[in-house]
């Protein structure tokens, strides 16, 4: 697994964004940074904040998709 994709918890869509994976599980990923569904139904709105890139492994599990 080289690469996670974001997609969104409430609607299962893809939220077209991912993150290249650099194999330091205590890095700070995205820190601040607000992602937006960009569905028409869905108004979702996810701001990252003390995200590392081990939690986001842990939550994407195997398949490389990460529902936030």
């Amino acid at each position: 697994m080289q690469e996670i994709e974001f997609y969104c918890k409430k609607c299962r869509k893809s939220m077209k964004m991912s993150y290249e994976l650099t194999g330091d599980k205590d890095t700070p990923v995205m820190n601040g940074i607000s992602i937006r569904c960009h569905t028409n139904k869905c108004t979702r709105l996810v701001t990252l904040k003390k995200y590392t890139e081990g939690k986001i492994i842990q939550r994407a599990g195997a398949s490389g998709r990460c529902y936030l």
